[in-house]
């Protein structure tokens, strides 16, 4: 079978779409102010921290979370800059939800529950990719004061279930709620 041609007849009616406004439930604006505190936070503690930090820092850490690289005390600024990127870009990529691509076709009578159950995926996302930048910007600044040695050999199987885990959630109940 082409698979080529199932993916494009999926999306074939993307334009057919409904363009509806989906209202934010409490858990969502709970969502969207984790991930706002979390890019404060980041910001407080780099300024606190910046200019006690030793001229070369940890800019890159290995599978286990041991540094493996280093870079000028100024590359401390990338992880902030790439968070609230991230944090923008996925904000904004949240006002298309009838652009997505879905699981399920999408119709008049589904489109609502489907384009609300991906937004919230994306905040949750969103809020866990901007705590997770904190976390790697935070251990940067404790390694280089010598108050860490690494992420912690836990650090990469955690994050990989608490982003990967939401999504095959998502997944079973965007199939459930056809």
């Amino acid at each position: 079978m082409n698979i080529g041609f199932l993916r494009a007849n999926r999306n074939m009616n993307k334009a057919d779409r409904p363009v509806i406004n989906i209202e934010m439930t409490p858990a969502d604006w709970l969502l969207e102010g984790v991930a706002l505190a979390g890019i404060l936070v980041m910001a407080v503690v780099m300024v606190y921290h910046y200019p006690k930090l030793p001229a070369v820092i940890p800019s890159h850490f290995d599978g286990a979370g041991m540094p493996d690289d280093y870079s000028a005390k100024s590359s401390v600024w990338a992880l902030p800059g790439i968070t609230l990127f991230l944090y923008i870009l996925l904000t904004l990529i949240m006002k298309i939800p009838h652009q997505f691509n879905y699981s399920v076709k999408i119709t008049k009578e589904n489109a609502a529950i489907q384009y609300a159950m991906a937004m919230k995926l994306i905040r949750y996302l969103k809020a866990g990719l901007v705590w997770m930048f904190f976390y790697i910007a935070y251990t940067t600044v404790r390694v280089a004061e010598k108050k860490s040695t690494g992420l912690g050999a836990g650090f990469l199987p955690i994050v990989l279930v608490c982003m990967i885990l939401p999504v095959f959630v998502y997944l079973f109940l965007a199939a459930r709620k056809r």
